[in-house]
């Protein structure tokens, strides 16, 4: 069952680099500004790297962003000269620079928490999906498709993954009729009950069933589980 969620990182190689190429080009511009008598534009510039680096690296972001702000700060003070008004103005910004870079980089940390949450949460589902000793099938309640597969199911069933999905449960592996489904249907409860499951070369397995009801990214679904009665003691071996 594939996770819903896929982190990309194909640009973190490529950060360093970024955040090189912008505080270059910032810093160029505000020499250039200052010695032509510029003080309005360029300072918004800062903002797209400080941003940057607060995201990606939450508290060295805000290490960049001070640091970046000092370059500001010395800037001024150097091209302009001692100015009072400037120099106010200027160290406002420098705190601006650090409350923005701050801010991103708590929330950045709060989002990253999040992710390794979800990932970890995806880790364990994953690793009881496929080492559980039981066969686990989801089915769309409405058109009875089956969504997902674990790897028990598959050996139980006697055909890969890609066989099954796609296909309804009528007639493929359960006996039941269509329009005549035990759960969606006759609304009846399974749970560990004695049920009949069909294989790939139509062997009628009796297996213990149970069934709920689940919602899984919107959609109404059914997960299904299933033991070979005899791995559960309750029917001998065909050659006790």
């Amino acid at each position: 069952m594939e996770t819903a969620v896929r982190k990309s990182s194909s640009i973190v190689p490529f950060r360093p680099a970024i955040l090189g190429v912008l505080s270059v080009f910032v810093v160029l511009t505000t020499i250039y500004c200052l010695t032509n008598g510029i003080q309005i534009v360029f300072p918004h510039l800062y903002y797209v790297p400080i941003l940057l680096a607060a995201y990606w690296y939450q508290r060295n972001g805000v290490l960049y962003a001070t640091v970046m702000g000092l370059i500001y700060l010395s800037l001024v003070t150097l091209i302009i000269g001692y100015n009072p008004n400037n120099i106010v103005a200027a160290f406002t910004r420098f705190v601006a620079f650090l409350v923005i870079a701050g801010v991103t980089a708590i929330l950045s940390l709060q989002i990253s928490e999040k992710q390794r949450a979800q990932e970890l949460s995806e880790l364990k589902f994953r690793t009881i999906w496929e080492h559980v000793q039981a066969a686990i099938i989801v089915v769309d309640t409405r058109s009875h498709t089956i969504l997902a597969v674990n790897p028990e199911a598959e050996r139980l069933f006697g055909c890969p993954e890609q066989e099954i999905i796609g296909r309804t449960c009528h007639a493929f592996i359960c006996p039941a009729e269509e329009g005549k489904c035990p759960v969606t249907d006759l609304n009846q409860t399974v749970d560990h009950s004695e049920r009949i499951l069909l294989t790939r070369n139509g062997e009628r397995l009796p297996v213990l069933k149970t069934v709920s009801r689940a919602s899984l990214s919107g959609r109404d679904v059914l997960i299904e589980n299933f033991i070979p009665l005899n791995l559960a003691g309750l029917l001998p071996r065909k050659n006790d």
